[in-house]
């Protein structure tokens, strides 16, 4: 088992109250945000970080997603109601501080972090979450066939997102229709590097935090080249990728940027002003009926 490295764990870039509704569909609890005007452009699914759908950022976020864009948005139960407490959010920043008090009680914030995020620990398995974000994904394309379906991941839910924007294997001769028509992931987490970005097939755009653990600049360079490299190759048949780098900011900081912190505020509200550009273009292409496969 290993810990979760700091990830998205102090700051308040979306503040407020959500204004969504909560309701069941295909098997799971599921936040969304409706768009202002009917019909939306689309569908995005957000895959949030380690504090789960629950997190009042993330459906602050998504309340964002839909009205700044005109988008039906969800936030699903991906985890099965085994999120990452949020009061550890105090016992992972103190395993960052420093000085002799901060050694002293970091044994006490350790076995917090073990004894009560086990059940995130025991859950957060490949084989137990893909079949939910799979299943999910192919039950919204029969349920809202006219609509193009997107996804936007955050942290721990970024890595789900590259694998969304991958074709998917099939053993049979049949094509199989991809999940996304696009993708946005801002500094996600538990990529193989660069394996899971050659891989990818379907739009994709990433927002990477220029102070990452997860992702450290060497590695940020080699996602900004690959990407630019298949979008070189795939552009005329209707396939783009974009990566930015925004300098300066930390891991976490397009949900819970501190307000405090000018500069990543800043970045953070970039960052979702990216991922609405994203997906209507990606929206208003999938209505005009571009094959935006390779």
């Amino acid at each position: 088992m290993s810990l979760p490295k700091q990830c998205c764990v102090s700051g308040s870039l979306h503040t407020g109250t959500p204004t969504g509704t909560v309701t069941k569909l295909h098997g799971l609890d599921v936040y969304i945000a409706s768009p202002p005007s009917e019909p939306p452009k689309g569908i995005v699914v957000i895959l949030p970080d380690i504090f789960g759908w629950t997190l009042p950022n993330t459906r602050i976020l998504a309340d964002n997603f839909a009205a700044k864009g005109n988008f039906l948005v969800m936030l699903p139960d991906f985890m099965d109601g085994n999120e990452f407490p949020k009061d550890l959010i105090i016992s992972l920043d103190a395993l960052d501080a420093t000085g002799l008090f901060a050694w002293v009680t970091k044994a006490y914030h350790l076995v917090q972090i073990i004894w009560r995020g086990w059940p995130f620990f025991k859950n957060d398995k490949a084989h137990l979450v893909r079949p939910r974000v799979h299943k999910f994904f192919r039950a919204l394309q029969h349920s809202h066939p006219e609509l193009p379906v997107a996804a936007a991941g955050y942290c721990w839910g970024g890595q789900w997102v590259v694998e969304l924007c991958t074709k998917p294997d099939d053993d049979s001769s049949e094509e199989i229709k991809p999940f996304v028509v696009c993708g946005f992931t801002a500094h996600p987490s538990r990529l193989k590097i660069p394996a899971d970005i050659e891989a990818v097939t379907y739009p994709l755009s990433i927002a990477a935090a220029g102070i990452d653990q997860q992702i450290p600049v060497a590695k940020a360079k080699q996602i900004e080249d690959v990407l630019k490299a298949k979008t070189a190759k795939t552009k005329d048949r209707g396939v783009e990728h974009e990566f930015v780098l925004y300098e300066g900011t930390h891991h976490g900081f397009a949900v819970r940027a501190d307000e405090k912190e000018g500069h990543e505020r800043e970045c953070g509200k970039q960052a979702e002003e990216q991922a609405i550009r994203w997906f209507t273009k990606w929206f208003e292409r999938a209505d005009e009926n571009v094959n935006v496969t390779e």
